[in-house]
């Protein structure tokens, strides 16, 4: 049977991962981090803590997110504790503070991991394993790996341990989104009329330099990088679809 393909899961908070992975993973699932084990715990409290607005109080600016991460949170919360215990059993957690570690991770995921058992080249009736992956491309915001080089090697090295094992490859970002480097460099030097504050954009809409360079970043009166520039959605659409997390 064909492995389904990688899938990037969109604006997604942590809750709304952890509910997917209760609804949908049918053997054993590992999910890696890119973060210290305290960062994790900060964000998924942070999430799961908000509530919803009274319908009195709603009005068109509440942020999507914070609505998504609610009903996500108190969906998970209010599971049964059997399906809760019984389901983690089955889900290992890692965590990978650098670029260097995350990357012998996956290129030793597959020793580790044991394959499942198949009949006649079909998967046996326990399904497929899944490998979700969190804040991959945060993880390498701060470092020069920041560019379309920088994550084509990553992300291809979380491709093969997926396939490798035959596993379900599932990558989500739960950065906020944020304002745009180049845009604001340009509103500062007066390149374009300033009627707001700069629209945010998703992580995977950033612009990135396509080799790894010294400077990662446009700063306010000048250019980091004048070259050509890609974004992380187009390096990750080689291989994975993108959906919101009610898609699937």
């Amino acid at each position: 049977m064909a492995l389904p393909q990688p899938l990037v899961l969109e604006r997604n908070p942590l809750p709304a991962l952890v509910q997917y992975l209760l609804n949908h993973h049918e053997q054993y699932a590992t999910v890696v981090f890119c973060g210290a084990k305290d960062e994790l715990i900060e964000q998924l409290s942070q999430k799961t803590a908000e509530t919803v607005p009274e319908p009195a109080a709603s009005n068109e600016r509440t942020d999507s997110a914070q609505r998504e991460g609610s009903a996500f949170g108190q969906e998970v919360w209010s599971v049964p504790t059997l399906r809760l215990l019984s389901g983690s059993r089955n889900v290992k957690l890692a965590f990978c503070t650098d670029i260097t570690h995350f990357r012998a991770y996956l290129a030793t995921y597959s020793a580790r991991t044991n394959k499942p058992k198949a009949v006649g080249g079909i998967d046996s009736a326990a399904g497929i394993r899944i490998l979700a992956i969190v804040n991959l491309v945060n993880l390498h915001r701060p470092t020069s790996a920041f560019s379309a080089q920088g994550l084509n090697r990553t992300l291809s090295g979380a491709v093969e341990a997926a396939y490798d094992t035959r596993s379900k490859l599932v990558i989500v970002e739960c950065t906020e989104p944020s304002i745009s480097p180049a845009k604001h460099a340009m509103s500062a030097q007066g390149d374009e009329p300033s009627n707001g504050p700069p629209p945010l954009i998703s992580v995977w809409d950033e612009e990135v330099s396509i080799l790894n360079v010294t400077t990662k970043s446009f700063g306010a009166g000048e250019r980091g990088w004048v070259g050509r520039t890609v974004k992380p959605r187009t390096i990750a659409a080689r291989w994975c679809t993108f959906s919101a997390v009610d898609e699937r």
